[in-house]
């Protein structure tokens, strides 16, 4: 056999000579590449500020620009809405107080007359009446069409503009809309306006005033410009503008067409500039032209782009002839630097080349003293599962290492053995979890493997599950969609354990509720998304009667307290009204011989009360009381299931609705009197964000009850009863803190207080669901917090946290 120990040894004393040449020649490789590189950051040391600062001034223009018109549109378009409104308070406040005393005829004229002095003092805005019938009562921009019918009067476009503000009004009594129209003195020129119209009922008149978008467009020019011209830079770096047909906007040239002016290279540099910012932005390089004849020309990169809306463009220039010098100085630097490198490696090089010569003989015996140590090795690791048949075996010295290796296969087989049983365990306990389980591949977002229990789940067979997409099976109504659920594996894949609720469907396209964990395994080796579902429709569908019954629990009290305070009264004022028009009415036989006894004409009577518009007061006192049944009738509409949709409010405004329903609350028992109480406002006025009105308008008056009920129970009775509300807002969460001067709340009984049915109050008196559908609402609905502090004679702290994103 043949001595590995001398074979090695020369194969290894040529990799060493060929590893060093190579080396070197990596080494040297790149020594010219950090050259290379060197020479790049040295010109992006030098170049790349200045490019970054010219992209940055242009972006901050950009930006001015965009915020001006967005900040002018919607200025303009409140102060339109804003102009109507009060127009139609006035109206409505000049109507109540003259319709009794004033003909109709000479109270219309008095609001035409203050309505055009109102309008004359708005410059920007003019004012506009119709009726529904079409006539037109006013047009401050038009006064030649009022008294005429403009029911058909149609913009460019076919619109029947009027009637379609009449629907407007019919459908939401006011509203904007857009459409085209002239301008006054521009006959046959037509512009896109924004209108705001709101009903005037008692005479059905539609009260508008409008905007040109053409005229705010042309306002923030001018101001953009004016700004613009203000902006202070260095003697170099400047911003220019202008537009496309070659009209200069600021600087030197302002004013002036430059559309055609050439620069030494006779390019003409406006029209290159106006080409790259139309192309999307850019650099260009490029020599100034001498324009004034006395201006010293130079290299100069500048950085434009476009602002196609108003067909503009804008940039940012600098000159760049200094900073070229600069940078071939240095390139100069760097070149002598990669010289004196190479040489360094050379040397290096012939050194190493000498001691692998030197080391290789003493190497040689070191390997043939260490191939001992194989020998004990192996007899350490038997894992090899491959026989080596040792009549192929070349080396004596791996003679003795084929038959550690054959020993090592056969306790390979006996592992495999015990793995497979392993397996096979695994497998038992996977299916028969009740819980669906499925293993995904993160890569291809595909099913690899499912439970038993993840088949039954969505009635399907496994060759149906195995490779198929979780959009498959999801529902996919917002905000459950595909796009929410791309969000939560991209958070799964960062290593977080998602725990998530999805609504889902089986093979028969039913849906159904599961609660979801989600989180990345390493499987076989691989990373995999684990998910696990459970089932919850049922718990779904208990959480929304839960909130439904102590909704109807709330209107109850609130029904009974509206029926003793309001409907007793109210009975009253409407039987004495009917009494009084009945007893001094002509056509009541039982009237007269009361009234001839007393000398009193009831002909003339009536007669009087008619002219004095007695009558019509009565009249007037049953209509109020009419319309206070309505109000009666719509607290009792509050008991109506809500479609839990969330739209942008003030919480604020829901806590003071809040509070004016718990104080209209009546307690049968009398166990509390909530207009003693002394509620403490302390609000931060925090911003309008979405959540649903009616149900935080709920737990909100659910809290407020409760700390009203315990603060009756406090034994302390030199107490001031006091419930504090206040308010406070960071950058992502708005917070409700609900607080008493009551007994507080045991820590017995704090632990369980937001458990279902869990209640301290005696039989009949409550149904234990209140705190629960709060928590429910605040934390499942609006994926919020809600939490309890209290101590025994302390009072007691509920604080409401809901996300403002």
């Amino acid at each position: 056999m043949k001595s590995i120990v001398s074979i090695l040894s020369r194969y290894l004393l040529s990799l060493c000579f060929s590893s060093t040449l190579i080396f070197g020649g990596i080494t040297i490789y790149f020594v010219i590449a950090d050259y290379h590189n060197d020479t790049r950051a040295a010109k992006e040391e030098i170049m790349g500020d200045v490019e970054k600062s010219l992209i940055h001034e242009v972006s901050r223009v950009q930006n001015f620009i965009e915020f001006s018109q967005k900040n002018a549109l919607e200025h303009a378009i409140t102060n339109v809405k804003k102009f109507i409104l009060e127009s139609h308070n006035l109206t409505t406040t000049i109507y109540n107080k003259y319709k009794d005393t004033l003909p109709e005829s000479e109270l219309k004229t008095l609001i035409k007359d203050t309505l055009r002095a109102l309008a004359h003092e708005q410059n920007n805005l003019y004012l506009f009446i119709f009726d529904k019938t079409g006539i037109s009562q006013i047009n401050t921009d038009n006064p030649e069409i009022e008294k005429t019918n403009i029911l058909n009067l149609q913009t460019p476009d076919g619109r029947f503009i009027c009637k379609e503000m009449i629907s407007i009004v019919e459908l939401n009594s006011e509203g904007y809309i857009n459409y085209l129209w002239s301008k006054p003195n521009s006959a046959g020129k037509f512009f896109e306006k924004k209108a705001y119209i709101k009903l005037f009922k008692p005479y059905n008149w539609i009260i508008g005033t409008g905007a040109y978008f053409e005229n705010i467009k042309k306002n923030t020019q001018k101001d953009v410009l004016i700004r613009l011209t203000k902006i202070n830079l260095d003697e170099e770096l400047h911003i220019f503008a202008g537009q496309y047909d070659g009209l200069s906007l600021i600087g030197r040239t302002k004013g002036k067409n430059i559309l055609n002016i050439k620069n030494a290279n006779g390019v003409k540099v406006i029209n290159e500039l106006i080409s790259v910012a139309k192309s999307g932005g850019g650099f260009l390089t490029y020599m100034t032209p001498s324009a004034p004849p006395n201006y010293k020309t130079y290299k100069k990169l500048s950085y434009c782009t476009a602002f196609p809306e108003w067909k503009w463009y804008i940039g940012s220039g600098i000159n760049i002839s200094i900073l070229e010098k600069e940078l071939k100085e240095k390139e100069a630097v760097l070149y002598n630097t990669l010289i004196i490198h190479i040489c360094s490696v050379c040397i290096l090089l012939l050194i190493f080349s000498i001691a692998i010569i030197f080391f290789s003989r003493r190497f040689k015996k070191m390997l043939s003293d260490n191939f001992d140590y194989f020998d004990r090795f192996f007899l350490k690791g038997i894992e090899s599962p491959v026989k080596i048949d040792r009549s192929q075996i070349t080396f004596k010295e791996f003679d003795q290492m084929a038959i550690l290796a054959n020993s090592m296969s056969k306790s390979r087989e006996l592992a495999k053995n015990e793995l497979l049983k392993s397996e096979i365990t695994y497998r038992e306990i996977f299916n028969a979890t009740k819980d669906a389980i499925a293993v995904m591949d993160i890569s291809k977002r595909i099913f690899t493997d499912v439970n038993q229990a993840f088949l039954d789940f969505f009635g399907l067979s496994r060759t149906e599950a195995i490779g198929m997409s979780p959009e498959a099976i999801s529902f996919n109504t917002p905000p459950y969609d595909n796009k929410y659920a791309a969000e939560l594996f991209k958070k799964a894949q960062s290593g977080q354990s998602v725990h998530f609720e999805w609504m889902v469907k089986n093979s028969k396209k039913e849906p159904f509720w599961t609660d979801n964990l989600a989180r990345v395994a390493t499987i076989g080796g691989q990373k995999k998304l684990l998910i696990v579902m459970r089932d919850i429709t049922e718990r779904k569908k208990m959480q929304k009667i839960m909130i439904q019954t102590e909704k109807m629990m709330s209107v109850g009290g609130l029904a009974a307290g509206m029926a003793h305070e309001i409907n007793n009264p109210l009975g009253v004022i409407m039987q004495v009204t009917q009494n009084i028009l009945r007893r001094t009415s002509p056509n009541l036989e039982s009237n007269r011989p009361i009234a001839e006894k007393c000398n009193i004409d009831l002909d003339n009577l009536r007669n009087y009360m008619d002219k004095r518009g007695i009558t019509g007061y009565l009249h007037g006192i049953q209509e109020a009381g009419v319309r206070a049944a309505s109000i009666v009738k719509s607290m009792l509409d509050f008991s109506r299931k809500s479609n839990s949709s969330k739209s942008s409010c003030n919480i604020e405004t829901v806590i003071e609705t809040a509070i004016s329903l718990a104080s209209n609350d009546y307690d049968l028992k009398k166990q509390y009197d909530f207009k003693k109480i002394k509620i403490i406002r302390d609000y931060s006025s925090p911003p309008m964000f979405n959540f649903t009105e009616m149900e935080i308008s709920q737990v909100i008056l659910n809290l407020i009850k409760n700390a009203a009920q315990a603060i009756s129970e406090d034994e302390n009775k030199h107490k001031v009863p006091t419930i504090t509300i206040r308010t406070l807002t960071d950058k992502q969460s708005v917070k409700v803190e609900i607080e008493d001067n009551g007994p507080g709340i045991p820590e017995e009984h704090l632990k369980r207080i937001f458990e279902p049915f869990y209640s301290t109050k005696s039989p009949g008196q409550g149904t234990g669901l209140g705190l629960s559908v709060s928590y429910f609402i605040v934390t499942q609905n609006h994926s919020g917090n809600i939490t309890v502090d209290s101590s025994k004679g302390d009072g007691t702290r509920f604080t409401i946290t809901l996300p403002v994103i």
